[in-house]
């Protein structure tokens, strides 16, 4: 990408400078970036963004957890689900992963580890011989919509503003479809997949 001229800043974005009903900058945590046309894909932190430009989204951050297990003695050839606790053991390059769960507490609240925990507890009953060198716990965020659609299409209040957001538990699934539909819309074409039942308009 950047072969092709584009240009990463590493900048928390805080808002909008708008003239006409036009995006002119993004304002963020140090100087502000003049741009042409915005794309809001900010995942679990895109409510606030879109809020700015006009639209009133239900957006909720659903954690998940997970527990990394480096060098373990047991590793399924394929994810293999514990029905009845909701976490997947999958296989990984980096040794296996012990994921799932959701848990509505916020952006803001400070993670529980004790669900990993109990995760990996769950892991030791389903693989008995289960012995592994060290074990990395992180917690992440799902943006969820109450009608598990994401957010595609316009900004109400900008006409060179984009929404991509909300894609809940399927975000790399849904990663490629999205981008080619808002590539279309930025080009000014029609998107092979019609964005208007995943409008933020639908909210209210």
């Amino acid at each position: 990408m950047r072969g092709a001229g584009a240009r990463f800043v590493a900048l928390r974005a805080r808002g909008f400078e708008l003239d006409g009903g036009r995006v002119q900058r993004v304002l963020t945590d140090g100087a502000p970036v003049d741009v042409d046309a915005v794309v809001v894909a900010a995942g679990a932190h895109s409510r606030a963004l879109a809020s700015q430009l006009g639209a009133d989204v239900p957006l909720e951050t659903e954690r998940g957890y997970h527990a990394m297990l480096a060098q373990p003695s047991v590793v399924p050839r394929i994810p293999v689900c514990a029905g009845e606790d909701k976490w997947f053991a999958t296989p990984m390059e980096e040794g296996l992963r012990i994921a799932g769960t959701v848990e509505l507490a916020g952006l803001d609240a400070a993670p529980d580890f004790r669900r990993a925990e109990r995760m990996l507890e769950g892991a030791k009953r389903l693989l008995p011989s289960l012995t592994y060198a060290s074990v990395e716990r992180w917690m992440g965020h799902r943006p969820s919509l109450p009608d598990s659609l994401p957010v595609i299409g316009s900004a109400p209040r900008a006409s060179n503003a984009w929404f991509a957001f909300g894609h809940g538990h399927v975000g790399l699934t849904g990663a490629p479809v999205t981008a080619e539909i808002v590539d279309a819309l930025l080009a000014g074409t029609r998107p092979a997949v019609d964005p208007a039942p995943f409008s933020a308009q639908r909210f209210g």
